[in-house]
């Protein structure tokens, strides 16, 4: 329950969740992939599955996820949304050969320029 299937091989939402976070977490601009205190807490009470930030959800057999982070100050967020979503799904599908059909990056922080 709840995990997905590569050719033969269970992988677990908890390790597709730390894959993408690491691939989130190389792209220059992101400080780390978290979740708000609250944001957390709401995530429970839903019973939605988010591990290391990333909240992985598995439909007809592909994956979507939703990569929440905390950024630099300063840095253009459009360009750095769009390049998290290409650099994880990306890395994902390449380790797993499941199929990523939706990224969905959120900004949920900025570090100040003082951090």
């Amino acid at each position: 329950m709840g995990d997905a299937r590569s050719e033969g091989v269970e992988v677990s939402r908890e390790a597709i969740a730390t894959l993408a976070a690491q691939a989130a977490e190389e792209v220059p601009g992101v400080v780390a992939c978290c979740l708000k205190p609250v944001e957390s807490l709401t995530s429970r009470v839903k019973r939605e599955f988010i591990h290391k930030g990333v909240k992985v959800e598995r439909e007809d057999g592909a994956l979507r996820l939703s990569v929440f982070l905390r950024v630099e100050y300063g840095i253009d967020l459009n360009a750095l949304a769009h390049e998290v979503a290409e650099k994880v799904k990306g890395y994902v599908e390449g380790l797993t050969d499941l199929k990523v059909v939706d990224v969905e990056v959120i900004i949920e922080d900025v570090a100040p320029p003082w951090d």
